[in-house]
Formats: C-alpha cells, sequence, structure tokens
C-alpha cells in the first residue's frame, strides 16, 4: 500500500512537470529581420522613433531600435500580428523578450510594457473594432544596467482599462459575444520621466502560449498508464 502511495506521487509529480513544461512553451512572434515600409516588423512609433538595428540582436541579425526622447507614455506599435499565437485561442499566458540598453537609465523611472488591440467579431448588434487592452504587468527598464538582459517577462495577466480591467488575456480574447475574437495590432509603450530620454533595443519577441486541452488529455492518459503498468508490476 505504501508503494502505490509513493507511485502515486510520483506520477502526480511527473503530471504536474509535464503540464509546466507545455505551459512555458513559447514561439517566437517578432525578430525583426523583415523590415518593410512601416518599419522592422511593421512596427512604428507612436511618439518614438522606431528603426532596424544591428545592436542586441540575440536572435538571427537584427533588432528594433526604439528611441523616446520627450514625453511620458509612448509606443511601438505594429499591426502585422501572429495569427497562430494571437489568434488561435486558448491564448498567451505571457511574452518574453531580450533588451539592451547602451547606458544605464539616468532618472527614476522607465518601464515597458503590453498593449493589444483586438477587434469583437461576434458582439451582439454587429462586429466591434479597435479594443485595447493594456496588461498592468512591466518591466522596469530604470531598474536594468547597460547590457544585454535576456528573457525579460511580462504576464498578460490583469489587464487595466478601458475594456474588461482586471482580466487576463484568456479572459479577454475568445469566442464571446464580449470577448476580442482577433487580435489587430500589438505594442510595446514606455512610460517614463517625461523629459529624460532612453534609447533601447528589443529582440527575440516570444509569446508563452497555453497547452491545447488535446495536449493536457495527452499528458493526462499517459501518466495514467505509467501508473496503471507500475501499479501492475508491483501486484505481480
Amino acid at each position: 500500500m505504501k508503494w502505490c502511495l509513493l507511485l502515486s506521487i510520483a506520477v502526480a509529480a511527473l503530471f504536474s512537470s509535464s503540464i509546466q513544461t507545455v505551459q512555458a512553451s513559447t514561439v517566437l512572434a517578432y525578430s525583426f529581420e523583415a523590415s518593410p515600409p512601416a518599419g522592422p516588423d511593421g512596427f512604428f512609433g507612436l511618439g518614438a522613433t522606431v528603426s532596424q538595428d544591428t545592436i542586441g540582436a540575440t536572435d538571427l541579425l537584427n533588432s528594433m531600435k526604439y528611441e523616446v526622447d520627450v514625453g511620458g507614455f509612448v509606443g511601438a506599435r505594429t499591426e502585422t500580428v501572429i495569427p497562430a499565437a494571437l489568434n488561435d485561442p486558448p491564448g498567451v499566458l505571457y511574452v518574453l523578450f531580450d533588451v539592451t540598453l547602451p547606458q544605464a537609465y539616468e532618472d527614476t523611472f522607465a518601464n515597458i510594457g503590453i498593449t493589444i488591440f483586438g477587434h469583437a467579431l461576434n458582439a451582439s448588434g454587429g462586429a466591434q473594432f479597435g479594443h485595447q487592452v493594456q496588461f498592468l504587468d512591466e518591466v522596469s527598464l530604470a531598474g536594468l544596467g547597460a547590457g544585454t538582459h535576456l528573457d525579460q517577462r511580462i504576464d498578460l495577466d490583469f489587464s487595466l482599462g478601458p475594456y474588461r480591467p482586471g482580466e487576463s488575456f484568456i479572459d479577454i480574447f475568445g469566442p464571446g459575444e464580449t470577448d476580442l475574437t482577433v487580435a489587430s495590432a500589438f505594442q510595446f509603450y514606455i512610460s517614463k520621466n517625461v523629459l529624460s530620454p532612453i534609447t533601447i533595443y528589443i529582440d527575440n519577441v516570444r509569446l508563452g502560449i497555453v497547452p491545447e486541452p488535446s495536449a493536457i488529455g495527452l499528458l493526462a492518459a499517459a501518466a495514467a498508464a505509467a501508473f496503471a503498468i507500475r501499479r501492475r508490476r508491483f501486484l505481480a
């Protein structure tokens, strides 16, 4: 009986670890190798200057140079979305990216965050367009020294207004009447001291994807089968 309990605990731990591994899987969204007229991977500045560069490239050859002179809240946006990542439920848990600062930020605060825009195509009374979802989590650029910082993470678990504040990406994007059915734009924003300029380089933007229900089911079946085999061998 004791061995059965130990086997159950071991299999449960294996299953939990497998689920976390699936949840942690990422897909590459933007590496800034393509440079159409709008800018690298379609990014353009909103109060900022955005261009393709080689400094801070951690994936392939190029990065996105993101320069902010004055202004307290400015964006770098693209309408080139990644359908398999942003528009295919069940959704996105977090965003990872690499960032390079040529020099440390000199003032007290500069934070980078994520805004995702979307259309509610299934809305009652007709489709609704251009909803903005800003997420609460940010990375403190002022807290980073000069150099390249890998795997900076922004969790998409709590949103700010104006559209359904306090909810996650997974809550907001989906098939329902009040859900955003299609992601239409992706944006990095920088919120900082108004008069202090900052230049950063972003590369290797990845999206952490929720596992498909079928993947979770397969893991559960595999764990159950492994437990059954081990139990049979023990009883024999």
